[in-house]
C-alpha cells in the first residue's frame, strides 16, 4: 500500500507560481503629462509622472513590466501598469495584465504611452514572434466613452479587434506577428523626458532665475535712487517755500514802514 494521500480538489485547482512575483524595479524615467483642453477650458493641467521599468527573466520567461507612478494620485491595487510576457520557448509573447488594464490618471494619453514602449522593446528584440490574442471584457469599459478610448488606443497599435456582443464591449484584439504591430502613441499628450532634456531644462530655469534677480537688483537700486532725490528735491522745494515766505515778509515789513 502506497503511504501518498490523494490531493485535495483546492491542491488540484491552485493556480501555477508566478515566477515574476518578487519582480522588483531595476530603473525608472520620468514623463510629462501635457495639459488636456476643451475648447479654450484648461480640463487637466500640466504634471509629471515616473515610470518603473521591471525587466527579468526567468527560464525561457521574460518580462517586462511599466507601472506609472504619480504623486498625490492613490490608485487602486493591481492598476496602473502594463506589462509583456515573452516566452522564448513558444516564440510567443502575451500583453497584460490579464485581469484587465486601467490607468490613472485616465484620458491623459499614459495607456498609448506605455503600450507604444513595449512594442517598440519587443519589435528591436523579437520582432518575428507571434502575439497572443488580448481578451476584451466589458468591465475595462464603464461608458461608451471609455469604450471609444480603447478601440481607438488598439487600433492605433495595429490589433484587429472582433466582437461577441453587439454593445462592442466583449471579444478579442488580435496581430499575428510582433513586427506586424504599431509603436507609437499621441505625443500632445505625453513626452518622455530624458536626463539631458530634464538638466537643460533646470539650467535653462536657473540662467532665468540669474536674470530676472539681477533685474530685480537693477529696478532696485533705480528705486533707491529715486527715492534719495526725490527727498533731495523736496528738501530744496521746503527752502524755497520758506526763502518766498521770508521775501514776503520782508517785503510787507518795508511796504508798513
Amino acid at each position: 500500500m502506497s503511504d501518498e494521500q490523494p490531493h485535495s480538489p483546492e491542491q488540484q485547482s491552485a493556480p501555477p507560481r508566478d515566477p515574476f512575483a518578487r519582480a522588483r524595479p531595476s530603473e525608472y524615467y520620468w514623463i510629462q503629462l501635457k495639459p488636456v483642453y476643451k475648447g479654450r477650458l484648461m480640463l487637466h493641467g500640466e504634471r509629471l509622472a515616473q515610470v518603473a521599468v521591471t525587466h527579468e527573466r526567468v527560464a525561457s520567461l521574460e518580462l517586462l513590466r511599466l507601472e506609472l507612478r504619480v504623486d498625490d494620485e492613490s490608485v487602486p491595487a493591481g492598476t496602473n501598469y502594463l506589462e509583456l510576457l515573452v516566452d522564448h520557448h513558444h516564440q510567443r509573447v502575451r500583453f497584460g495584465p490579464l485581469h484587465g488594464v486601467r490607468i490613472f490618471p485616465a484620458q491623459r494619453g499614459v495607456g498609448g504611452f506605455l503600450l507604444a514602449q513595449l512594442i517598440d522593446w519587443a519589435q528591436r528584440k523579437f520582432a518575428d514572434y507571434s502575439v497572443t490574442p488580448i481578451p476584451l471584457s466589458a468591465s475595462e469599459v464603464v461608458g461608451e466613452e471609455a469604450r471609444q478610448i480603447r478601440e481607438r488606443l488598439l487600433r492605433r497599435a495595429g490589433f484587429h479587434q472582433t466582437y461577441n456582443d453587439e454593445g462592442r464591449t466583449q471579444g478579442k484584439a488580435q496581430a499575428n506577428r510582433v513586427g506586424d504591430l504599431i509603436a507609437s502613441w499621441n505625443t500632445e499628450r505625453v513626452q518622455r523626458l530624458h536626463v539631458g532634456e530634464i538638466l537643460q531644462q533646470l539650467r535653462d530655469q536657473e540662467q532665468q532665475n540669474r536674470q530676472q534677480q539681477a533685474q530685480l537688483t537693477t529696478l532696485q537700486a533705480r528705486l533707491e535712487d529715486y527715492r534719495r532725490n526725490d527727498l533731495g528735491h523736496r528738501f530744496a522745494i521746503g527752502c524755497l517755500i520758506v526763502f518766498c515766505i521770508f521775501q514776503a515778509l520782508m517785503l510787507l515789513w518795508v511796504v508798513l514802514r
